[in-house]
């Protein structure tokens, strides 16, 4: 684990970017995936109520083919879970219930808006090197979302976009929303921009901060010249005091990354930027690996979903337990690929982008580019 803390308005510290990637290096490999069982869909699909709401043009609202994140709070005495979506495409998150294996998508959890927000607490940041400039205040980017009693918690992506490579300010923030009793409605929502100040306080991971995801397709540099691997959030998760961010990229010698702060400090009232301590945990996932998404498991360690760090690479989504704060992996398996048909026929391959823990032996998986995120289970055994 490696530790940094921030120290004031534009001055990050933390180690050099060269000590920090000798430092991941040094840790021990993680058992080779292929040691491990390949995870297959379990028969008899998930029913849903309706459509979860996708992108809004138009003045209509799209089907959702841009599920990103999601997690649930524990079931209440009549076995029923409510839960939380994130689609991509929006400026929001989505209530949803999900029971035995109906989900129905309810109400907005919330909604940021097309303007910034005064209430927000933190400040935004100062400075990027995204390449295509400032972009509008419109999508989240929505990637992750995170259950901790009594709170979910939901991030936008915290990187350039990746067509335009824009600097959006309405992707960077970090919103914690209280719900009522059913889990319907929202009681208490609090947003931040506080968690670009944890990422640019981890040594290892501060000089990918706002910088370009991949290289323009339509203008590639020289041959031979490396990706920006710029950083790119898509995992959350809270165990106990603390808030921990999984990066989709960088991707760095096969490790991929954890940055953590505490909650509390994240949410505190008032514009100042964050003081605590930030930390940051590496791990040995493999090359061209990032995290995909997180979910908490009771004892403590988290459970990890892996994909490739970039587009067009061939990296298996796959699954391990993390233990905090030491990193250990254990590897689970890798999923063997979910596909649909288009409407023109053509064959759509899904990317694995939240899972969520059912209970003993069981995750339910969600897929970005599929149709209200194709929901398949998994038996799992989770040592």
């Amino acid at each position: 684990m490696i530790r940094s803390t921030t120290s004031g308005p534009g001055r990050p510290a933390g180690r050099r970017l060269a000590l920090a990637i000798a430092a991941l290096g040094g840790l021990s490999a993680t058992p080779a995936l292929s040691q491990a069982e390949a995870l297959r869909p379990q028969p008899g699909p998930y029913i849903l109520g309706r459509d979860f709401d996708g992108e809004t043009k138009d003045g209509a609202v799209r089907q959702a083919f841009d599920i990103s994140g999601a997690a649930c709070r524990p079931a209440g005495p009549e076995g029923t879970r409510a839960c939380v979506a994130v689609n991509d495409e929006n400026s929001g998150a989505q209530f949803f219930s999900l029971d035995g294996t109906t989900i129905t998508p309810g109400a907005s959890a919330f909604e940021q808006g097309r303007a910034p927000s005064a209430k927000t607490r933190g400040t935004p940041a100062a400075a990027f090197a995204c390449s295509g400039g400032q972009g509008k205040f419109n999508q989240l980017d929505g990637e992750a979302v995170a259950y901790a009693e009594p709170y979910f918690y939901v991030t936008g992506s915290h990187g350039c976009t990746r067509g335009k490579r824009q600097y959006k300010l309405s992707s960077m923030i970090l919103t914690r929303v209280r719900p009522d009793a059913a889990g319907t409605a929202a009681q208490e929502t609090v947003s931040t921009y506080r968690l670009i100040d944890a990422l640019n306080a981890s040594g290892p991971v501060k000089d990918f901060v706002l910088r370009d995801l991949e290289f323009d397709r339509n203008a590639p540099p020289p041959a031979g010249t490396p990706q920006p691997n710029g950083l790119n959030i898509e995992g959350l998760a809270v165990v106990g005091e603390r808030l921990y961010a999984g990066l989709r990229a960088p991707s760095l010698d096969g490790q991929a990354l954890l940055v953590s702060a505490p909650v509390e400090a994240l949410f505190a009232e008032g514009a100042e930027p964050l003081t605590a301590e930030v930390t940051t945990i590496p791990l040995a996932v493999g090359r061209d690996a990032g995290i995909r998404d997180l979910a908490a498991l009771p004892d403590g360690r988290l459970l990890v979903l892996t994909g490739s760090s970039r587009n067009g690479l061939a990296v298996p989504y796959s699954l391990f337990i993390a233990e905090l704060p030491s990193g250990r992996l254990t590897p689970l398996g890798s999923l063997e690929p979910v596909t649909a048909r288009d409407d023109a026929g053509q064959t759509i391959t899904g990317k694995a982008e939240a899972v969520i823990r059912l209970g003993p032996g069981r995750v339910l998986v969600m897929f970005d580019s599929l149709l209200n995120g194709a929901p398949h289970e998994y038996a799992v055994a989770i040592p």
